[in-house]
Order: structure tokens, then sequence, then C-alpha cells
């Protein structure tokens, strides 16, 4: 109960004596939380508050045994913004003493996404500290001089059980019905002299912790999440903390290094609550303050299965290849299981790594946290900000993840008779055809393997930046920027989404638009000739070639082109024939069949005068191929 007079407040510091302002002497606290700020607090009371905070010394200690992912990312985040938020320190340990699951590239990849998120560490393996080292695997005369301390106060054992008797041991108590078989003692009464020259000797042993019978091993403890914790009677054994082969477990390496390297804090993932009981023992056992535990939910997916890397835990390079901005996927990450406090005049969920760390306080969602589908809502938001503050940034960002969707689908076409999954638009049966000549340099690196014009994509990544959400979708979008049309795309959009291509007019002005006359009906061939006749003289160098020069001769030809359809007034019971705008349409049937995307002459400019003049030309073959229009284009002149 020693630690009824703290609060779970971001300081975790004792309640003042006297109020520190008018009315924080109303502040009222959830007490059997004990896990967050006050319920309510005016905001500069608030930040008050937090200038008078000790600094937090907090940690992220992950195994190089695999890459970063979602859940590691949060608990790296939650421990780096509770440091800054008190003006502390963060820093970064290597927990790499199982060697046999050891990835040789995880360190320097968790290096490298954790830079790249956006989270930078004061003390670490790469950096140093006065702590060091910061690898376990370097600290290991550490962890024996203090398993040696255990043994000699007699707090600890040598274990010479073999593996095998273990696992029938466990087997057996499995049988009986034990839910959480643990070790049965069976070496404990070995006498000191015995294990040591049994140790002495060369015989294979770990040592355990004796949980019972030194007066040292009180697992109550205070989680800022969960309140008072205390594990089930049995469901702490004499637990392994130095392995056979001489490295230490994580249980026993943890709580030496969070000493000696005076942490204050430890925000982890609920899984590691009911092991933290074996920790505080440590601590007493040792005679050291435990710091403030904090165990935060586990994120699942929709079925509420943890996520792992069968369930969605994807790593975080994955979605820096997707696209996702870092600002976007911290404040994704932040917001799981954490808020800054909603319905509050002024909050907002979108926020960058300052605003967190000046939000930031310890109150967190209690139980399993299921992973929201925010992450393309807030990758647009943070686009929006970035486009305004720092548009070369976010392109840098954005380019190479696009380059790599293309490079994926070109890879999936070399090695796949159909189209890619990726494209989601089954109305277009047949979607690409080869890449733009302006998107592949001269060399490459093999089929599929195209060495992108990164500055071709920047260029088309400007015409339709603000419908940016992520890589995948941009290209699906702007499919046609980056590759041509498909003769049998222009010929399937022709009968489906131009079916009135053969009753357009040319309308042609005497004095005015408006008062100009509609000519004879024309044929789709004749139309679309008439744009390639207008652009034919435009010379092709980028001067010339410009938005401009394509707006003064195609606006006036746009425009002209119409359809009349009649319109029924009901008020009046007559019929009116209107004419219905059409120039636009045919420009983005034969730049892009029709599909969505940026506007029509940038997009010109940015193909290029050879690619264009190359779409209309391929529009016209596959007009003039279609014996339908030309059949109704005849009755027509007819």
């Amino acid at each position: 109960m020693r630690a009824l007079h703290h609060v779970g407040s971001p300081l975790l510091r004792a309640l003042p004596r006297a109020p520190l302002t008018a009315g924080a002497a109303n502040w009222t606290f959830k007490r059997f939380a004990f896990a967050g700020r006050p319920e309510k607090v005016e905001q500069n009371l608030y930040q008050a508050r937090t200038s008078l905070m000790p600094p937090a010394r907090t940690r992220f200690a992950p195994s190089p045994t695999g890459y970063l992912h979602l859940g590691s990312l949060r608990t790296a985040l939650f421990n780096y913004l509770l440091a800054k938020t008190t003006g502390g320190q963060f820093l970064l340990r290597l927990e790499d003493t199982d060697q046999t699951r050891i990835v040789s590239d995880a360190e320097q990849r968790l290096y490298e996404d954790m830079k790249w998120a956006g989270l930078k560490w004061d003390e670490g393996p790469d950096i140093g500290g006065k702590f060091g080292p910061y690898k376990q695997s370097e600290r290991l005369p550490i962890y024996r001089q203090h398993v040696q301390e255990l043994l000699d106060q007699g707090k600890a054992y040598r274990c010479f059980c073999s593996p095998e008797r273990l696992d029938e041991v466990k087997k057996l108590a499995m049988a009986a019905g034990a839910e959480m078989p643990g070790y049965d003692g069976h070496c404990s009464h070995i006498s000191v002299p015995e294990s040591e020259r049994r140790a002495a000797s060369g015989e294979a042993h770990c040592v355990r912790f004796k949980t019972h019978g030194h007066g040292n091993f009180e697992p109550l403890f205070n989680d800022l999440v969960y309140g008072f914790y205390k594990p089930m009677p049995g469901s702490v054994d004499d637990f392994i903390i130095m392995k056979r082969d001489g490295f230490p477990t994580y249980h026993f390496a943890n709580v030496v290094d969070d000493h000696l390297m005076e942490i204050t804090h430890v925000i982890r993932g609920a899984e590691w609550l009911v092991s933290t009981p074996r920790h505080v023992g440590l601590y007493n056992a040792f005679g050291w303050q435990p710091p403030t535990f904090g165990h935060v939910g586990l994120l699942t997916d929709p079925q509420k299965q943890k996520l792992s890397k069968r369930h969605g835990d994807i790593d975080i390079a994955s979605y820096r290849n997707k696209g996702y901005l870092s600002e976007a996927l911290l404040n994704y990450v932040v917001l799981l299981g954490w808020s800054a406090g909603q319905g509050t005049k002024g909050t907002s969920e979108v926020m960058n790594i300052e605003q967190m760390i000046e939000k930031f306080h310890l109150r967190f969602t209690r139980g399993d946290i299921c992973v929201s589908n925010k992450l393309d809502f807030l990758n647009s938001k943070h686009r929006d900000k970035l486009l305004v503050q720092s548009p070369k940034y976010l392109q840098a960002q954005v380019v190479p993840p696009i380059s790599l969707a293309i490079r994926t689908l070109e890879q999936k076409r070399a090695g796949l008779p159909q189209l890619p999954e990726e494209v989601p638009d089954h109305s277009m049966a047949t979607t690409f055809d080869q890449l733009v000549p302006a998107m592949t340099p001269s060399c490459s690196d093999g089929p599929g393997l195209i060495n992108h014009n990164e500055a071709y994509i920047g260029k088309a990544f400007e015409l339709d930046q603000r419908n940016y959400v992520n890589a995948a979708s941009f290209v699906q979008r702007n499919r046609y920027l980056f590759w041509t049309v498909p003769s049998k795309v222009y010929q399937q959009t022709l009968s489906e989404g131009m079916r009135e291509f053969d009753h357009l007019f040319i309308r042609t002005s005497e004095t005015t638009p408006e008062q100009g006359h509609i000519d004879a009906p024309r044929s789709a061939v004749e139309i679309t000739t008439a744009f390639a006749d207008a652009l034919r003289d435009i010379p092709a160098d980028e001067s010339s070639w410009t938005v401009k020069r394509l707006q003064e001769v195609l606006n006036p030809l746009m425009k002209s082109i119409v359809g009349l359809r009649s319109i029924i007034d009901d008020s009046k019971s007559s019929t009116e024939t209107r004419e219905k705008p059409w120039g636009f349409s045919i420009v983005r049937w034969f730049l892009f069949a029709l599909q969505p995307g940026p506007a029509l002459i940038p997009s010109m400019v940015v193909l290029g005068k050879t690619e264009t003049m190359a779409r209309i030309q391929k529009a016209i073959d596959s007009v003039a191929s279609d014996p339908s229009t030309e059949k109704s284009a005849t009755a027509e002149h007819v």
C-alpha cells in the first residue's frame, strides 16, 4: 500500500500539499485506475502542472529477432513522449541475449525505421552514453556479477535438471490439472558446497531465482493502467535468471539494466503484466526501487485476434513502402489506446510529434485495442499540411513508394498472364499497356525491373497530389499517367461511355460562341482528328508545349463540341432542345479512357507532345476500326 499517496499523473509525483493555482484544489482523480491527468482542468493549469514534473528516463528495448512492428513502434512512441514531455531522456537498448533467433539485418533496420518514424534517442548502441554498453550481449560480466550476488545471499540457486526432466515435470503437472505448471524446486535443496563443486566440474546448469523463503518476494505493485496487481497464488515459480548458455533471461537482464540505467518509467504491452511480479521480486531482492510500470492494451484485429505476423502486424518498413507518411503513422499509432482528450475544445486527433509531446499524459485505455481504419484519413490530413508547409519534403517522401508500386505491378505483369489484383476496376478488363516512354530511361535491370524516372513521377504527383492517400491508390487512380492506354480499352469505353459520339456537332461561331450555329453532325473520326490537327503545329519543346499554349488552342475546340438532347419542361408541357458539352469528355477519353484523374491540359504537358499525339492516333484508329461508329456516322451524313 506504499504507493497509495501517488497518483498516475504524467509525473506520477506526490500530490502537492497546497493548490498550485486557484481552482487546483478541486481537481478530482480516478482512484481505481491511478492512470491519468485530472478529469477536469484548464489547459494552462495542466501545463503548469507538467512543468513541475521530474524528468523521466524511459527506454525502448527491442530484440533484434525481427523487425519493428506496429505494436513495438507504439511502445517506443509512448516511452519517447513521456521522456520528452517531462524534459527527460529516452534510451534505446538491444536485448539480444537470444542469440539463436537474431536476424542479421534487424539491428540496422531498427535504426532506419525509428529514424524514419521521427524518434530520436538520447543514448543507445549506435551513439553511446554514460550508462553503456547498450547491447545486452556486451553486458554479460555485469549480469554474472549480479547473479553471483544473489547466489551468495541465498536468493538464487543452481539448477542441474536436464531439459528432458523439465519436460517430464511439466507433462506430469499438466496431467494433474495444473493450469500453469512450474518448476518443482528439485534442485533448491542442493547444498552450496555441492552446487559449487558440480558447477566447477563443468556440469551444465542454469540459475534460478528463489521466489519464496527469503522474505523479499513481494510481487504487489501499482500499475498505471490496471491499478494494484498481484499474481494468483502459485503462478510464480523459481524462474530462471541465467540460462545454461551463460546468457541472462529477459526477466533478469531487463531488471538489472533498468536499475543501472536509472530508468524511472516502463511502458510496455499488457502481455508483460503477468511477468512483472517476477521483476518486482528481483527489485526487492536487490533492495532496489522498481520503476513505475504502465501496461498498455494489446493490439487486436477486428476479429479480436492479437496482431501478429499472421494477423496484420506488418513491419514499419512496409508502411513506408506503401507511401504512408511518417507523421501520419506516428499519429495513427499514438491513438491506439490513448487520446489527447476528445470533447475538449480545440482538441484534434491530427497531431505532429511536437503536438503529441505537448498533450501527452498517462491515461491509457484499459483492455485490448482494436486497430482502427484511420490511417488513410490521417495520411490525407498530414498530406494537406505538408502541401502548405513543405511540398518538396512531401514529394520526396511519396515518389519512391509510388515508383515501388509501379515496379511491383510491372513485376507481376511480367510473371502473370492476367492483370494484378491491385487493379480494382473490373469494368476495365485490360487496364495497362506499356509504360509511357518518359517513365523508362535507357537503362534497365531486366524485364519488369525498370529504373523509373522519378523526376517524371514527381511531375505526375504534382498533378493529382491533393488526391494522394497512399502509393497503391494513387497509381491506380492515375494509371494512365504511367502506362499507355490499350486499344481495346478505347474500344470498350467508346461503346460504354461514348454512345453519343456519333451524334455530336461542332458549333461554328460567326460572332460569339454563344451566338454560333450548330454545324452538321461529325463522325467520331472527324471529331477526334480535329484535336490532332489543332495540336500538330505546336512544337514539342518544353518552352512551347505549355499549359498556356495548349489552352489557347484547345479550349475553343473543346467548348465547340456539343451534343443535342431533349429536355421536357413539365410546367410548360413542352420539349426543348439543349446543348450538352462534350469536348472535355472526348479529351478525357483519348487521354485517360474516361478514367477519373487530374486536370487534362496539365496532364498533356506532363505526358509530352509525343505521347499525347500517340494517344490521339490510337483513339482515331480505335474509332475507325469500330463498324458501328462508322455506320452511324454515315447514316447521319445521309
